[in-house]
């Protein structure tokens, strides 16, 4: 019979039996056409719920596409001794490789140029492509800004929405201000 580690094809599968069950459960009320969602719901059910899994099977197991391989197969489980003694285990080989192997950042001087100031480049900005997505996404990260330089360029491109644009321009100065009084108000 063949092994199935769970944990390995899900990311932050949970150790807990009970959160495990209630995960795949969930994910296969969410995506109920999905084999691979299904195929590990239906497995887990018939090896912990077995009445459960009888009363579901008929209809669950028409969307596995390898039904032989389902009924040849185990899943298995970490438990959370399980992982944290694994865990230590790598930590403690990760550690002494790095130990050995200490990387070094070697200084060529052929190489260097001390007159060069590589910061310059990073913070200059030529931004040919702008559109309003772009200006709403640089706002909603904070970089107001930029958001309200892009959206002057496009009252420029388009005078035609001068007032929409304008109007996008105050919102965003009163969401900032709204921010920075919500700040104070806490400090």
């Amino acid at each position: 019979m063949k092994k199935i580690e769970i944990n390995n094809y899900f990311e932050n599968f949970p150790l807990e039996p009970e959160a495990q069950m209630a995960l795949l459960e969930k994910y296969h009320q969410r995506y109920p056409a999905s084999h691979f969602v299904t195929f590990f719901y239906l497995k887990m059910l018939q090896e912990r719920t077995p009445k459960k899994y009888d009363e579901l099977k008929s209809k669950l197991l028409l969307s596995i596409l390898n039904r032989s391989e389902f009924h040849n197969c185990k899943l298995e489980y970490f438990t959370a001794n399980e992982v944290q003694e694994e865990n230590i285990d790598e930590i403690a080989v990760l550690a002494a490789q790095l130990q050995q192997n200490i990387p070094k950042i070697k200084f060529d001087p052929e190489k260097h140029n001390a007159d060069m100031n590589l910061a310059e480049s990073g913070e200059t900005e030529d931004i040919e492509f702008i559109s309003e997505t772009l200006a709403i996404v640089y706002a909603a990260q904070g970089y107001t800004g930029k958001a309200v330089k892009i959206i002057k360029k496009l009252m420029l491109q388009n005078p035609e929405k001068n007032t929409y644009f304008a109007a996008l321009i105050e919102t965003l100065k009163k969401s900032v201000n709204q921010s920075k009084n919500l700040e104070e108000s806490n400090h």
